[in-house]
């Protein structure tokens, strides 16, 4: 927490994890181009591997007090009982990069010869793009594994995966004229704003049993003018963020905006849009029958006594894109995704040292 690692700056952080990781007696440590950060636990080739995985960077500080203090704190005013460690990344995701790291390092440390590969692995460009820096760290690094855990936080339960993220861009067409007779022109940022109203009102989203309802709201507005003079605008801009479920692709996605442009049409006069995606963040479902989900779920059962609450993200991570290269994806993590990218963002003490052990005992279960 201590190491500023905004998503683009993130060398600092990912030569502090390569220092520990060869301090801690990783076979094999690098970094990459990008700054992304590997360390790999050598096994003897008979067993399966297993990707430990989460990202080093972190969403900007805002009005956080002391974003890189690490502070060590009583967490009575978050909440919780016992001591939390505050700053921006803390749960998001620094926290489980250490119990990895150091999870991984014990199981060596203790001298237990593996038969498979442990990989501990940071990625950069998680908080800007989702899948830059994932995506660059498997195909280019060539990191491959039999299975993964994701350590984003989770309050320390087994999650099967999340909903996927689209950012969609409408473009509404207005017609241009002098500000000073606005019934000559169409005012674009007004047929929008007549839109959102309808769109909210009438879309009608699909719901999923574990991960969740899906949601949709507007991220930004822009009229298109410098208004250098004053003229009514011609086009504008809404963004519009829409989680969906497995299985829904950008066809479907473009699809049902189309279709909700075409209804808008009949209410609202002179209306008229395109519609595009412009970002695509993948969803997650690992099915309970997964060797990896089996696993997860008996190495915390072995550490913290039952197998916990099976759910799901609320957000999207960049587990998903690990799992759509073929490698099943677990997610377990300390903390509570609630504070992520909060003001009061903090991380339990107890659950990194419970997490550290649920990730030992299933590289043990796993790889042993």
């Amino acid at each position: 927490m201590q190491t500023p690692s905004e998503s683009g700056n993130e060398r600092k952080v990912a030569e502090l994890i390569a220092r520990e990781m060869r301090k801690l007696g990783y076979d094999d440590v690098y970094i990459d181009a990008i700054n992304n950060v590997i360390g790999r636990i050598k096994g003897n080739g008979t067993g399966p591997s297993l990707l430990l995985a989460g990202h080093i960077d972190h969403a900007e500080a805002g009005t956080m007090i002391k974003p890189f203090s690490g502070e060590l704190m009583d967490g009575s005013i978050f909440g919780i009982v016992g001591e939390v460690i505050y700053g921006r990344g803390a749960v998001d995701m620094k926290g489980a990069m250490a119990c990895m790291v150091y999870a991984a390092a014990a199981v060596k440390k203790a001298g237990i010869k593996l038969k498979g590969d442990v990989i501990v692995a940071g990625n950069s460009l998680e908080e800007v793009s989702a899948a830059e820096g994932v995506l660059y760290m498997l195909e280019n690094d060539k990191i491959a594994a039999d299975m993964a855990i994701c350590g984003e936080a989770t309050n320390l339960n087994v999650y099967l995966g999340h909903r996927g993220n689209a950012e969609v861009k409408v473009t509404v067409k207005g017609r241009m004229c002098h500000a000073s007779n606005p019934g000559r022109g169409i005012n674009a940022a007004i047929k929008a704003s007549e839109f959102i109203k309808f769109y909210l009102e009438n879309y009608d989203l699909p719901k999923h049993e574990l991960l969740g309802d899906c949601t949709t709201t507007v991220l930004d507005i822009r009229a298109v003018t410098e208004r250098k003079a004053p003229v009514v605008p011609d086009l504008c801009y809404v963004y519009f963020d829409r989680r969906f479920l497995p299985g829904e692709t950008r066809e479907k996605i473009i699809a049902e905006y189309r279709e909700i442009i075409k209804q808008a049409q009949k209410v609202i006069a002179d209306f008229d849009a395109d519609v595009e995606i412009t970002k695509w963040g993948l969803a997650l479902y690992t099915p309970v029958e997964e060797m990896v989900v089996q696993a997860l779920l008996k190495a915390r059962s072995k550490i913290m006594g039952d197998e916990g609450k099976i759910s799901a993200w609320i957000f999207g991570t960049d587990g998903a894109f690990i799992a759509d290269k073929g490698i099943p994806t677990v997610g377990f993590g300390p903390g509570d995704e609630a504070f992520a990218h909060t003001p009061e963002e903090h991380i339990p003490v107890k659950h990194l040292e419970l997490a550290t052990k649920v990730y030992a005992q299933a590289i043990l279960d796993i790889c042993g």
